[in-house]
C-alpha cells in the first residue's frame, strides 16, 4: 500500500466514522423526547405614583430625610427605572410632601 493509498484510507475511515456519528445524533434528536420549557416570569412591573405615596406616607415616621425615605422606597417597591437619578422625578416631590405632611400634622395636633 502506498502513502497516497494509505492517505486515501485514513481520510475514508475519517469520512466515514463522522457520518455514522453524524445520522446518529440526527436519529437521537428527531426521536428525543422534549420536555417542556419551564415559564418565562414576566418582569415585575414598576410601583406606580399612587403605590409610593402610600407606602411613604405609611413608613415616614423612621425616616429624618427625603433621600433616605426614597432609598427605602426603592428598595421595598421596583420604582421606574432612573427615577433615583433625576432630581425632578415625581419620587422626590413625594418624599418630600411624606415628611411635612407627617411633620404638619404633628404640629397641628
Amino acid at each position: 500500500m502506498s502513502v497516497k493509498q494509505e492517505h486515501r484510507y485514513y481520510k475514508w475511515v475519517l469520512e466515514t466514522g463522522r457520518a455514522v456519528t453524524d445520522w446518529q445524533r440526527e436519529i437521537e434528536a428527531a426521536t428525543m423526547e422534549r420536555k417542556p420549557r419551564p415559564c418565562v416570569i414576566p418582569p415585575k412591573p414598576n410601583a406606580n405614583r399612587r403605590q409610593v405615596r402610600s407606602w411613604m406616607r405609611n413608613n415616614a415616621d423612621g425616616f429624618g430625610s427625603a433621600t433616605q425615605l426614597a432609598e427605602a422606597a426603592n428598595a421595598a417597591l421596583e420604582l421606574p427605572p432612573g427615577a433615583m437619578d433625576d432630581e425632578t422625578h415625581w419620587v422626590w416631590e413625594e418624599a418630600l410632601a411624606a415628611l411635612y405632611s407627617d411633620e404638619t400634622e404633628k404640629i397641628s395636633a
